[in-house]
C-alpha cells in the first residue's frame, strides 16, 4: 500500500522532521525524518495486544521506521495511529514489519511497510485485525441521522 501524495503530507504537516534530506535520495519512496513518540499496536494472531511506545526514525509514502524496546521479527504487524489538524478520527495504519536490528541491548530499529487503512473513531474498542482495507477502497459513509 501507499498512501496518497495528499494524505502523506497532512499527516507528516503535524511533526518536525527533516525534510531537506528528501533531495538527496534515490529512492523510489523517499523517507522524512521525523522524531516523536507514539504508540503502536501489536497483532498477534489478528487480535491487538496492548500498545508499545515506541520513537518514529523516518517515513515515507510506503512505510516507517521506528525504534523499539522490543525485538519484533519480519512478517509480524502492528497499527500505528497518526493524530489529524482537524477533528478527524487518528489515521490508523496497519504495518507488517519488513526487519528488525538491533542497534543496543533493549533497542531495536524496525522498518515497516504500510499495508492498509482501519477505519476507527476517535477511541476504538479492541478487535480483531482482518485483512486491511486498501488504501484505493472508499471508506464506507457514516450513517446519517434519521430526520425529525
Amino acid at each position: 500500500m501507499e498512501l496518497s501524495a495528499e494524505l502523506f503530507e497532512r499527516t507528516i504537516r503535524l511533526f518536525k522532521g527533516d525534510s531537506s534530506a528528501i533531495k538527496h535520495q534515490r529512492r523510489v519512496h523517499p523517507r522524512v525524518g521525523i522524531r516523536c513518540h507514539i504508540k503502536i499496536v501489536p497483532v498477534e494472531a489478528g487480535v491487538p495486544a496492548g500498545p508499545i511506545e515506541v520513537w518514529t526514525r523516518d517515513i515515507s509514502r510506503a512505510g516507517i521506521g521506528i525504534i523499539c524496546s522490543q525485538k519484533m521479527k519480519a512478517g509480524d504487524r502492528f497499527v500505528v495511529r497518526f493524530p489529524r489538524a482537524d477533528e478527524a478520527p487518528p489515521l490508523a495504519l496497519v504495518c507488517t514489519i519488513k526487519c528488525c536490528s538491533q542497534l543496543s541491548q533493549g533497542v531495536y530499529a524496525i522498518g515497516a511497510v504500510f499495508e492498509g487503512m482501519r477505519v476507527e473513531k476517535a477511541e476504538p474498542a479492541p478487535a480483531a485485525i482482518s485483512a486491511p482495507t486498501p488504501a484505493s477502497a472508499p471508506a464506507a459513509p457514516a450513517p446519517t441521522p434519521a430526520a425529525a
